[in-house]
């Protein structure tokens, strides 16, 4: 990055966090755009006011942000305030109380630097010298810098004392975190448009000039061209049936494939609604480009939705068994290695460990070169070899006992072969298909299995000393006119029964093999991570990585092919500014966006950068403006009576339920209860909600309560009938979600059987469970229920549950807010499925204990639905909870259903 784009971002995060600084010139996006330069220009004001609302959150969360402590640092650079800084290792770091975690500092990371650990942001402010705000230029997190070291600028002079013999600071610095702005320096980037004319504007023409007008045109063109499109590609069709598409996902990647066959420039929409197999789709056509040789760069907003489509093209691969022209080299997944927790699986296309894997096969002393030369060697000059270590031998007048020449060619072969079957096998999973002849691939596999064969034949019995040492001293070349392929040497040695014929037919094609590897793999003589990433990725056919870590083709000159195809998954979640960072790599020609503006968007700190609509997507502007949508219309998640309130309230009813949720067996029935069915609104009448300690997020105990008791009677039933289960339990406010999992603690993780997630909303897009809980948390009399109100929001909750979904909250409150929560409320008790909480005694007893522990049970007993005879109260345990009579268990205190 130019020192000028970073001096402006530190001046930017040190001085305009002041709200209200930039409304004025933020400006509501239009839905069309008169040009290119009017384009970019809407986003450029709500991207720094977005930026400025996520420097003033960071700044609000301060005193719990992760810090290190700095052990030195040294104004050695040409740049002016520009620093080398050197952390302590975030492993063996005292833990920080009350903090996240160590701080580990990132490329692009904003932080402060501070003479001592602030406890508040008011601290700081009090005393403004105290502290430096600086950026993160290069971190230790690649190859030209050590670990914990880092190149820093910094928004002034950083004056510091040093000791003279260690170089350490003589009073203590601490770097605690604020932010991290890749995102946003690359959105930033991706507006200039001097910059995006030297990249690519065939489709980012397209995106901006697309109008209403243009729709009706366009889709009837689009049905012509998927019309001709069977006609004339009946083999991609046949590709796709081996998938087992349903007819609405078969019809959106023929969509998608004949656009691409028959078009300049395309832009498809896959509408996807929850549980409608939009994953699938993806890998189906993800798979199908692979096989056509089709480069195709597929994106997702988040790490969790590219992993998840990378497992899924993964699996297919592997579970396939045809299109074996594809290889695993030929995918690549690449992004930030923690947060999407690669397990062993997606760690064969997962670009950090391949480079590693192909970096042991590129050193010129161990690689793949030595590896093939030195086993020729030992296969042509064995002999040779062998009489140079008996004199070896001599010469050092060693006592050690001399090898035989059979155990000399066995120790060495055996040393040799273990490294080259090594690197073959490196080199044939994780070299992209481009990167050499598929020749070359057939004899790499060749030469392993004749290196079993060898192996083989060396510990025959047949094979004595010196039948071994004259076939060593032969020719290499063996008149065998009948052999003229590969399999003709198998065929040939498996009918032959002379082990030292075999070894020798087996030596002289094997040494061929190695000789002609030698002479034509011409990799390149690369050894550094970054060239080996450029390599794989200048070569790969399928790329994957979120929307921002694609900024990094930019950079990457691609060979032969440029990548063509883009294929966005959770369309809806990706602001249509960030949308502009794939979009602009060179080579992109189609894109394909598969999302669904049902669900959540992007998130949006600011208030005024939201009302601008800077969260809306490209997916959502373009089918506002009529553009053709692709629908999946069957789901196969939901049992259909969860299904139906969002099916008709979101999808109008376009949605059908899919032949597994409809069938018998589908249906579940955890608990006895009839408030315990497949969907079921739990009316809780007591609730009570309130703020957390920083008075920004909501909560409600006496719901927390009965989420508690709900589980409790689901890990019983789970253990009783031996059945796994997987339960999620949803609230849009953290504050809730945080107070139910200190509730449960790491109760439940011990069991393999009994899963339990608690999770924000956002949290649990494109997520799944056998049970879903939903706390509402509002309880007022006023009907406010603030952004719960969101349809978006409320649409992703209902639909994650496959069996039963069960929804808490307070009926009248609900019904107040004129909402779509007012809507479900109403669905539920015409369906009856509308239920009292204190219908179930357990949960009565929940919420009365709740109360207690809330010291508030006066309030309890004066609620006019409660009828509790005052003279059995005199033997109400504080302790427990219950309230009992004292001479029978009918005197128990009853709610009023």
């Amino acid at each position: 990055m130019s020192s000028t784009t970073t001096s402006s971002r530190t001046r930017f995060c040190s001085s305009n966090v002041e709200p209200g600084l930039f409304p004025l010139q933020v400006r509501k996006i239009p839905k069309t755009f008169t040009s290119l330069e009017d384009y970019f220009s809407s986003y450029t004001f709500p991207l720094i006011e977005e930026t400025r609302a996520d420097m003033c959150s960071a700044l609000e969360s301060f005193a719990h942000a992760p810090f290190v402590q700095v052990i030195s640092m040294e104004d050695s650079m040409p740049i002016k305030l520009t620093y080398r800084v050197v952390v302590a290792d975030s492993t063996q770091s005292t833990s920080n109380p009350g903090r996240a975690e160590t701080y580990t500092p990132k490329d692009a990371d904003i932080f402060v630097l501070s003479e001592f650990k602030p406890k508040h942001l008011s601290e700081l402010t009090r005393n403004q010298s105290s502290y430096v705000i600086a950026s993160v230029l290069s971190a230790g997190e690649n190859d030209t810098l050590p670990p914990n070291h880092m190149i820093i600028k910094a928004s002034r002079s950083v004056v510091v004392e040093k000791d003279r013999e260690t170089k350490r600071l003589k009073k203590p610095l601490f770097a605690v975190f604020l932010m991290n702005m890749t995102t946003s320096t690359r959105i930033w980037k991706s507006l200039d448009l001097e910059s995006t004319l030297e990249r690519n504007t065939s489709i980012i023409e397209m995106v901006f000039s697309y109008r209403s007008a243009d729709a009706e045109g366009r889709n009837k063109s689009s049905s012509s061209v998927v019309r001709r499109s069977f006609e004339d590609f009946a083999i991609a069709d046949t590709d796709l049936h081996n998938f087992g598409l349903n007819e609405s996902q078969l019809n959106a990647a023929q969509a998608c494939i004949s656009s691409r066959q028959n078009r300049d420039v395309s832009i498809n929409l896959i509408w996807g609604p929850p549980g409608t197999g939009k994953t699938k789709t993806i890998s189906a056509l993800l798979w199908t480009m692979l096989a056509k040789k089709c480069r195709t760069l597929a994106c997702a907003p988040t790490n969790t939705a590219v992993v998840e489509v990378a497992s899924r093209l993964l699996r297919q691969f592997r579970e396939s068994s045809w299109g074996r022209s594809c290889r695993v080299g030929d995918m690549v997944l690449f992004g930030n290695k923690d947060r999407m927790k690669i397990d062993d699986d997606l760690s064969d296309v997962f670009l950090e460990r391949r480079v590693k894997r192909l970096l042991t096969c590129f050193v010129p002393v161990t690689g793949w070169k030595h590896c093939l030369d030195s086993m020729a060697d030992l296969l042509e000059n064995a002999v040779s070899q062998y009489q140079r270590y008996l004199t070896a031998k001599e010469d050092k007048k060693e006592q050690t006992i001399k090898m035989t020449f059979m155990e000399y060619v066995v120790s060495m072969y055996n040393r040799r072969a273990t490294n080259l079957r090594e690197c073959i096998n490196i080199l044939s999973a994780h070299l992209p298909t481009a990167s050499t002849s598929l020749e070359n691939f057939k004899h790499m596999n060749q030469v392993l299995e004749l290196l079993k064969i060898i192996r083989k034949l060396l510990y025959s019995e047949d094979t004595d000393e010196g039948k071994l040492e004259a076939i060593f001293e032969s020719t290499t070349e063996v008149e065998c006119p009948s052999i003229v392929s590969f399999t003709d040497l198998l065929c040939f040695m498996e009918g032959n029964q002379e082990s030292t014929l075999n070894l020798q037919v087996a030596r002289c094609f094997c040494l061929q093999k190695l000789k002609f590897l030698s002479k034509n793999l011409n990799l390149p003589n690369i050894y550094d991570r970054r060239s080996i990433e450029d390599f794989i990725l200048q070569r790969a056919n399928t790329v994957l990585c979120t929307a921002c870590s694609s900024f990094r083709l930019q950079n990457v000159k691609m060979e032969g092919d440029p990548l063509e195809l883009l294929v966005v998954d959770e369309a809806g979640q990706l602001k249509e500014c960030e949308s502009l960072i794939p979009l602009q790599i060179k080579g992109i020609k189609h894109a394909i966006f598969i999302g669904d503006e049902y669900q959540l968007p992007a998130l949006v700190k600011s208030e005024t950068s939201d009302k601008a609509d800077f969260g809306r997507s490209l997916f959502e502007r373009l089918s506002s403006l009529g553009h053709e949508k692709q629908l999946l219309s069957v789901q196969y998640r939901m049992h259909p009576s969860i299904s139906k309130f969002p099916n008709s309230n979101f999808y109008n009813s376009k949605i059908s339920d899919g032949p597994n949720v409809l069938s018998k067996e589908y249906e579940r029935k955890y608990l006895p209860d009839q408030m315990y069915g497949a969907y079921s609104f739990i009316n809780i009448e007591h609730g009570k909600e309130g703020k957390d300690k920083y008075g920004r997020s909501l909560k409600n105990m006496i719901e927390v309560a009965v989420v508690v008791q709900i589980l409790k009677k689901l890990f019983k039933a789970s253990v009783t009938i031996g059945r796994k289960l997987s339960v999620g339990v949803i609230s849009p406010y953290t504050a809730q979600v945080k107070a139910i999992q200190e509730k449960l603690g790491r109760i439940y993780e011990m069991y393999d059987g009994f899963s339990v997630k608690v999770k924000s909303v956002d949290g649990f897009q494109g997520g799944e469970e056998d049970v879903i809980i939903i706390s509402t948390v509002r309880c007022n009399s006023s009907g406010s229920v603030g952004f719960l109100s969101n349809a978006q929001r409320t649409n992703v909750a209902l639909t994650r549950a496959k069996h039963c979904l069960w929804v808490l909250g307070n009926g009248p409150t609900l019904t107040k807010s004129e909402s779509i929560w007012q809507k479900l409320v109403d669905d539920a008790k015409n369906r009856g499925c509308f239920f009292n909480a204190n219908e179930d005694k357990d949960l009565a007893d929940a919420v009365i204990k709740a109360f207690v522990e809330l010291d508030e049970l006066d309030n309890l007993l004066n609620m006019d639905s409660l009828h509790i005879s005052r003279p059995r109260q005199k033997n109400f345990n504080r302790a427990s909870g219950a309230v009992s009579g004292p001479s029978s268990s009918r005197n128990r205190t009853k709610l009023k259903h």
